[in-house]
C-alpha cells in the first residue's frame, strides 16, 4: 500500500477535489481518505493518543506508577 500525503483547500461550498497521479492505467484502486484541518501553523494536531502519552509522561515524571489491569481483574476474580 503506498501512502501519498497531501494538502488541498475546500472551494466555496466546502468541497474538496483530489487528483491523485498513480500512474497505473485500467488499474482498480481502494482508497482510504482522512480529511483533517490544519492548524495556523500548518501542521495538523496532535491525535488523542499523542495527547495521552504526554500526560502519562507528566504523570510519571511525579512518580506515580501505572499498571495493566488486566493483573487487577484477576486478582479480584481469585478471591
Amino acid at each position: 500500500m503506498n501512502v501519498i500525503q497531501m494538502t488541498g483547500t475546500t472551494n466555496s461550498d466546502g468541497t474538496l477535489t483530489l487528483t491523485l497521479p498513480l500512474g497505473q492505467p485500467n488499474t482498480n484502486f481502494e482508497v482510504a481518505v482522512v480529511a483533517q484541518p490544519q492548524t495556523a501553523s500548518g501542521t495538523a494536531p496532535p491525535d488523542w493518543r499523542a495527547a495521552a502519552d504526554a500526560i502519562r509522561e507528566k504523570l510519571r515524571a511525579t512518580g506515580r506508577s501505572f499498571s495493566d489491569s488486566t493483573g487487577l481483574i484477576r486478582e479480584d476474580r481469585d478471591r
